[in-house]
């Protein structure tokens, strides 16, 4: 599923703010003002149109309802402990039928059986869409409550959380400094990686239900909020429905599931991992295999993460946490080299240590050391000959440098990791 989107820019324009904060074209361009009148950011005058191709991915089918329409936003696992019978003849029968399992259950699975419904209800009341399916098992009964949220819900969430919407696309090439160094020095990067299905960035802004007309794809109801965005909006109304007293801390999915009353909650991937292989136009990859390919192999360790892929799959702040790793490790290799240095200055000047020399020579095989304690007995001098000439390689002059070079990676990788957060968190706003 793909759309395709536009860029709008007038050529050669530009603004130029005066003392009086008014812009050359007469308007207060990006100012409080236009904000709080909810003027449109981007102006009409805009003519030249740069394409831009997004790649939604394809969706499995196994993602949806049985309908074939209705999206699967979060699933609740949970074992039905009564053996549920045959339905009966009439109506009032089944009732009757499942009264007595009820009164069959213990007194603590009655209490989670309530609570269990009680919390299904109140989902139901916050206007979220269920669905159930089970699995036949010997004694039990398997259910997986899949649950959807429809367009209302995700708008009224959306704007108790504030969450940002794009107002329009622009490209998002890729940049690191490795590799525009590497380009500068007409030298091959071998850590670059053609990436299909780039995210854009867009320019974004609060979202509102009554100016969805102006934010990107608001046309597109089933696809204008991702997956991940759409799991962590469902996940908070699964944190905050009450099943109980809440003055006890009876709220939330959480409970349940430590209860027992459910035995898993989480959403779903957005369809299988495996890579169909490269002669499947990229617009047939979903986000998961994408990663899978490119990303989650052993193939890649040496490759550039694509952040925006994970950022777009698993939100910002799991991107933040592989951003930091990337970051960290990318680090550590000045400081391995330096290390490493190190370690080979000290075995090239290992003849020189006299302190080693000295327990390791024929002398010292003729000295005896007084006991360590008062069981012990007495030790010959060049027993630890060994342990001396090994313990110079970590302890000797150059180990001084070593530990000044590292005080100051320290607060380096510290600010610049500082820079590589703000940058992260602009771009991804």
């Amino acid at each position: 599923m793909s759309r395709v989107l536009s860029l709008k820019k007038k050529s050669g324009e530009k603004h130029e703010l005066r003392k009086n904060g008014q812009s050359s074209t007469g308007k207060e361009y990006g100012s409080i003002t236009s904000l709080l009148n909810n003027e449109a950011v981007f102006q009409s005058e805009y003519s030249e149109e740069v394409p831009l191709d997004i790649c939604l991915g394809k969706e499995a089918s196994t993602t949806f309802f049985n309908d074939n329409n209705r999206k699967i936003d979060f699933v609740l696992v949970f074992q039905d402990q009564a053996v549920q019978k045959k339905p009966a003849d009439s109506e009032s029968a089944g009732v009757v039928a499942a009264a007595q399992a009820f009164k069959k259950l213990g007194k603590k699975q009655q209490k989670l059986e309530v609570w269990r419904q009680k919390f299904l209800s109140g989902l139901q009341s916050a206007g979220l869409e269920m669905e159930d399916e089970y699995i036949d098992q010997t004694k039990h009964h398997l259910h997986f409550i899949k649950i959807h949220a429809p367009w209302p819900v995700l708008c009224r969430m959306a704007e108790e959380s504030n969450l940002r919407a794009p107002l329009q696309a622009l490209p998002n090439p890729p940049s690191n400094w490795s590799a525009k160094l590497l380009s500068s020095l007409c030298l091959p990067n071998p850590m670059a990686e053609d990436v299909p299905n780039m995210p854009p960035d867009y320019y974004t802004g609060p979202f509102r239900v009554d100016k969805v007309d102006r934010f990107l794809g608001g046309d597109d109801k089933e696809n204008f909020f991702t997956r991940a965005q759409r799991s962590r909006m469902v996940f908070e109304i699964l944190s905050t429905t009450a099943f109980g007293r809440e003055k006890k801390g009876e709220i939330g999915i959480d409970r349940l599931v430590g209860e027992g009353a459910f035995n898993a909650s989480f959403p779903l991937h957005d369809g299988p991992f495996e890579f169909p292989g490269p002669d499947v136009p990229h617009t047939e990859l979903n986000n998961r295999q994408i990663l899978h390919q490119f990303w989650a192999r052993w193939g890649n360790w040496y490759k550039y993460q694509p952040l925006d892929h994970i950022r777009d799959y698993f939100g910002e702040k799991i991107a933040i946490y592989f951003a930091w790793l990337g970051f960290y490790t990318a680090w550590l290799l000045p400081a391995s080299l330096v290390g490493l240095g190190v370690f080979i200055y000290g075995l090239v000047t290992l003849d020189q240590n006299s302190i080693a020399n000295e327990v390791c020579g024929e002398e010292a095989k003729n000295i005896t050391m007084c006991p360590l304690c008062e069981k012990c007995t007495t030790w010959p001098l060049h027993q630890i000959c060994g342990y001396t000439t090994i313990s110079y390689l970590f302890d000797h002059p150059g180990t001084v440098f070593y530990a000044i070079f590292m005080s100051f990676w320290a607060v380096t990788f510290l600010e610049y990791w500082k820079r590589k957060n703000a940058s992260l968190a602009h771009h991804w706003d």
